[in-house]
């Protein structure tokens, strides 16, 4: 058996017919049917039940895939870093990102990216910690910057890059009965119901927290977060970056409260990823983009 069998087997699990996988595979019915009759009796057993709605993988089918998985895991690694050592000033680069990095840095570091490379194509997906960790194990994804603690993700196969750090702030509407009286005499925030993102990376230990019982809504959209506290008395919590534009504006205040917490985040690459210029220079690109956001104060 090789990886071939093990590609074979995969693709008729996945499909569930030898006509479905025969696309899959670009080969056509009776050489994929005498390719697998041949594995069977190579193996001594049979791979898969025949119905007559399709094939059902047996246990020996299931157990051969559980034991591959790393297997194949590391061969789509292989094929992907041969691409990305090939492609240099073309190609594509897989960027994934957490949905606070969306909104803080990802607009600035695009822009660079377009303006300093040539036909490349730079794909971007924004999901949570741990789908964004799988995808990247998986080699899915050459790049993800997101809620990660630096220390508690560094390995020797990953290259760990602390981003930015942010205090997690309380806000509400400018006209909201907390801001009248003043904050001195302010009613106790437990009054009031408050939405925020859903808690991840550093800020596990939120959920602990005695105002958890008070949120009403947990989404990462911050548009829709902060327009809910801009046309209510909800009051929203998340990294003070988050809602520059308001604060400045007024269209949104901050509001004193117990949250003593930090958003941290970090970016990871491959050794053997970041060995390579277009990917290297991606990273480049976050590192300036997060300095950039220290020096600032955020």
């Amino acid at each position: 058996m090789d990886v071939r069998d093990i590609e074979l087997i995969h693709a008729v699990c996945e499909a569930g017919s030898l006509s479905n996988a025969c696309i899959q595979l670009n080969m056509s019915q009776p050489t994929l049917s005498k390719k697998l009759a041949r594995l069977e009796h190579a193996l001594g057993a049979e791979l898969f039940h025949r119905y007559p709605r399709g094939l059902v993988p047996t246990d020996i089918a299931r157990y051969i895939l559980s034991k591959a998985e790393p297997l194949r895991a590391q061969m789509a690694e292989i094929e992907r870093q041969v691409e990305l050592m090939t492609q240099l000033e073309k190609g594509q680069v897989n960027l994934g990102v957490g949905p606070i990095i969306e909104q803080v840095m990802l607009p600035e570091v695009l822009r660079s990216f377009v303006e300093s490379t040539g036909d490349v194509e730079l794909s971007i997906v924004t999901e949570d910690e741990e789908t964004l960790l799988s995808m990247f194990d998986s080699s899915q994804l050459d790049i993800i910057v997101g809620p990660f603690d630096s220390e508690a993700q560094s390995r020797d196969d990953r290259i760990v890059i602390p981003m930015i750090r942010d205090k997690i702030i309380a806000t509400a509407r400018s006209g909201h009965p907390l801001f009248d009286p003043p904050l001195a005499e302010r009613a106790d925030l437990m009054n009031y119901s408050w939405v925020a993102p859903r808690a991840q990376g550093t800020l596990q230990e939120v959920g602990d927290h005695p105002l958890m019982s008070k949120m009403k809504v947990l989404t990462d959209d911050y548009d829709i977060l902060k327009k809910l506290t801009q046309f209510s008395d909800v009051i929203c919590a998340g990294p003070r970056a988050v809602f520059k534009k308001e604060l400045q504006t007024q269209e949104l205040r901050e509001i004193e409260s117990p949250l003593n917490l930090t958003w941290e985040s970090a970016l990871l690459v491959k050794p053997e990823t970041y060995a390579t210029p277009l990917a290297k220079h991606l990273v480049s690109i976050f590192e300036s983009a997060s300095a950039g956001y220290k020096s600032s104060g955020g």
